[in-house]
């Protein structure tokens, strides 16, 4: 039985605070291996948070990934990593969140992490086309208001991205589009720092509400699975 939203005593941004409170920063002069793997255990814990208050809302048998090599399924090219998932022997992978960050250097590295997630919900959705396949993507809030020619600052050319690959209803749908985006805001080594629904991003791709849009778009997918 799924619980309603209202029943959940903690929500994600709560868990995300505690995460971002507890794992030390880099320091500004920091290497790049260092930042890196910064942001890997930030993944790793945020993916660990999204499970369990996807299970608190009633998914019971979601699960995260262990770090290193994680889990993985055999898309339709090949095998393919995931972070959050829930699945069983009947049906397959039947959802699945990304959890992914660009907390230094965000306009260097974004349209390559854009291409990787379009390649993720590609080969998920050739092998599982009823499977929900969400991303969180988490930035660095100093970082996404850099400026940007283009698009004005580096956050609007993410949402610019984003928009792009988001929003599959149905399981014709194109298979590299996700049902569900979100993108939290975070300074590392400030928990106050973080917003869930920053102004310039629209409602759809923001991180509140990330969780009761997958599982209202599992139910609508699967009526009768849960």
């Amino acid at each position: 039985m799924l619980a309603t939203f209202e029943d959940v005593e903690m929500d994600l941004r709560s868990r995300l605070v505690q995460i971002v409170q507890d794992e030390k920063p880099p320091a500004q002069d920091a290497s790049g291996a260092e930042k890196k793997n910064y942001t890997e255990k930030l993944s790793h814990a945020i993916s660990r948070a999204l499970a369990e208050q996807l299970k608190d809302c009633g998914l019971a048998r979601i699960r995260s990934s262990p770090p290193g090599g994680g889990t993985q399924f055999m898309g339709g090219y090949g095998t393919k990593g995931v972070d959050v998932y829930l699945s069983d022997e009947k049906h397959g992978l039947i959802l699945t969140s990304g959890v992914k960050g660009l907390l230094f250097d965000i306009r260097k590295n974004l349209k390559n992490r854009y291409r990787d997630k379009v390649m993720e919900a590609l080969e998920l959705h050739k092998r599982f086309p009823y499977a929900v396949c969400g991303h969180l993507l988490f930035l660095g809030k100093s970082e996404a208001f850099k400026k940007s020619q283009r698009f004005g600052n580096v956050l609007a050319e993410a949402v610019a991205l984003l928009d792009l690959i988001t929003g599959r209803r149905r399981p014709e749908d194109a298979a590299e589009l996700y049902e569900a985006m979100g993108i939290v805001l975070l300074e590392p080594g400030d928990p106050q720092s973080i917003d869930m629904a920053p102004r310039e991003v629209p409602e759809q791709l923001r991180a509140d509400g990330y969780c009761e849009r997958l599982i209202r778009l599992l139910r609508r997918r699967n009526p009768f699975l849960l």
